[in-house]
């Protein structure tokens, strides 16, 4: 069921009159995604599948738009996972079931597939990724996994998952605790409840959970990563009566008397005017939910925008191919030695770094003063990075997995790899080559803009290489330079490969360095990486992104680009 559509009135009223309900194909604001194996060669999962049908048929029955599989290998996975992203809108309620068996692996969640043990796992930030992009209304992951199963080692169970806006996290069983055997008492307990009509879905999950502790007589424990926002409800009570107000078609709920307007419903209103610059939708929205969460905000905007003629809201093209004010040139590029990767000239600068609107570990947004610096124009390719086995600077030879060595940017280095390279081409080139620190890596990447990514505020189809970038997916590193340069005359510092630099990570920057050089403290494990990869969606290539890695642990999407100073 569609609770919210925003449509032409003046095509649409007529057929909203007829039905009470509207649906464009494709445009769901009700998302689920159901996988269920069972099928394990090694260690098969009675019941799983059954389950999965159980609730995909409850989804379906509450007008969830569901894509749904059970005995998948890893491919038919990641099409099911790709075709539930491709459902997701800003505001929509999202449920995701996974029933089978799952693994941590290197601080990770890895939800296997059918096939091959291991070799068949998926990364659970595939389903998260975008997920935490399209900024659901409320989303609900169900994961009834981390059974014991041969592959698991020593570590049992799964890993617990830091809390995220508007996203809820379920294992039927605490972390780091195998989920026992014998009945599936949070899915039954689960399926039960999401069946009963209005009951929302923080209500289903107490009753979860009191149901799991008396019934295992607390043995075992429910685990969430936050509490489902208010409003996602799987059954409704009554199917909503469409309405039209002024320029917008909304669906809001049925005006019972002395009933509170469900919360679902008055979110998706909001959400459709929120941007708005049109008194009478603000006088729509007040009309409808005179007492609604925004209700105060809305009767402000009335006003103001009541006081001026109603003006349209920038578009995120215009605010994407708008340059900042203080946007520099791009330098010259030089090398300094035949076979020296080509670098260019970075001029000195200040910048705000940091962002305040996703993760604590990229705040605050604090100020930073960069000297003067060279970087290069690509990341380092297997032709350079060959160049060094060869003449005995490097003694590590990473498999290019049949695809190709030349110009691709060279990866499966580690942080340790790549500071051997920067000693070898030092000595070659008499210049003192090294990292580039966080710092200067995103002043360059920024190039003097204040946008979410280097080219502007939103995603941009094929200006960089990533899950979801392009208009042909290809899942693996292309060639340095295929896509637009930023200001500064740089190539992929969005996606490709991701790029070591030097600081040690840190779980925010409040004790970050403001003078462009590296954090650094003693006998550090983990460095840090920017830029995201090949095989990240957007959230990573925000110019502000920053992710971590173990210094000596190499991983297939990880590169590097060289630095020095002038």
């Amino acid at each position: 069921m569609i609770w919210l559509r925003v449509l032409f009135a003046a095509l649409l009223l007529p057929m909203l009159a007829a039905s009470g309900f509207a649906q464009q194909p494709g445009d769901a604001a009700r998302v689920a995604l159901v996988i269920a194996n069972e099928a394990y060669p090694e260690a098969p999962i009675g019941g799983a599948a059954q389950q999965g049908r159980a609730v995909a048929e409850a989804l379906s029955a509450g007008g969830f738009d569901v894509v749904a599989v059970e005995n998948a290998d890893r491919n038919a996975m990641r099409q099911a996972i790709a075709g539930f992203a491709s459902k997701l809108r800003r505001g929509a309620q999202v449920v995701v079931f996974f029933s089978g068996h799952a693994i941590q692996q290197r601080n990770r969640n890895f939800l296997l597939s059918t096939q091959n043990g291991t070799e068949g796992a998926v990364d659970l930030d595939e389903i998260i990724d975008p997920l935490i992009v399209a900024r659901p209304a409320g989303a609900l992951l169900f994961l009834n996994a981390g059974r014991d199963n041969p592959w698991q080692g020593k570590a049992r169970g799964l890993l617990p998952l830091e809390p995220m806006e508007g996203i809820a996290v379920l294992f039927p069983s605490a972390p780091g605790k195998a989920l026992p055997n014998g009945p599936d008492r949070a899915v039954d307990a689960w399926l039960k409840a999401i069946r009963t009509p209005g009951l929302e879905m923080e209500q289903a999950l107490k009753q979860v959970r009191d149901t799991v502790a008396r019934e295992s007589r607390r043995s075992q424990q429910v685990w969430l990563s936050a509490e489902p926002l208010k409003g996602l409800v799987v059954t409704p009570v009554v199917r909503p009566v469409a309405v039209a107000q002024g320029s917008r078609a909304v669906i809001p709920p049925p005006q019972t008397p002395g009933v509170t307007q469900d919360a679902a419903y008055d979110l998706a209103f909001w959400e459709s005017i929120r941007n708005s610059r049109n008194a009478a939708e603000y006088r729509a929205y007040l009309d409808a939910y005179p007492n609604g969460r925004f209700a105060s905000l809305a009767r402000t905007r009335e006003q103001e925008y009541r006081a001026s003629p109603a003006a349209p809201a920038p578009t995120a093209v215009a605010v994407a191919t708008q340059p900042a004010a203080s946007q520099p040139a791009a330098g010259v590029p030089q090398r300094d030695c035949a076979g020296c990767p080509e670098q260019v000239a970075i001029p000195a600068g200040s910048f705000q770094m940091g962002s305040n609107d996703l993760y604590e570990f990229e705040k605050p947004v604090h100020p930073v003063s960069v000297r003067g610096f060279y970087l290069g124009v690509r990341e380092v390719t297997f032709e350079e990075w060959d160049l060094c086995i060869d003449q005995g600077g490097c003694n590590y030879r990473p498999d290019d997995r049949g695809l190709g060595r030349g110009k691709r940017p060279v990866t499966d280095i580690h942080w340790n790899d790549a500071n051997a390279y920067l000693v070898w081409l030092s000595a070659r080139s008499g210049k003192p080559y090294r990292l580039p620190t966080e710092s200067e890596w995103e002043y360059a990447a920024r190039a003097g803009t204040v946008t979410t990514y280097p080219w502007g505020q939103t995603l941009v189809k094929e200006r960089a290489n990533c899950l979801g970038c392009n208009d042909q997916k290809r899942g693996s590193a292309v060639a340095a330079g295929q896509f637009p340069a930023n200001a500064f005359g740089l190539y992929d510092m969005a996606g490709n490969a991701a790029e070591w630099v030097a600081d040690c990570w840190s779980e925010n920057y409040r004790s970050a360095p403001r003078d462009g050089s590296a954090y650094t403290v003693g006998g550090c494990r983990e460095r840090v990486l920017r830029g995201g990869s090949f095989n990240n969606d957007p959230r990573y290539l925000r110019s502000a992104a920053r992710f971590k890695y173990e210094a000596d642990v190499r991983f297939y999407t990880n590169g590097f680009r060289v630095a020095r100073d002038r």
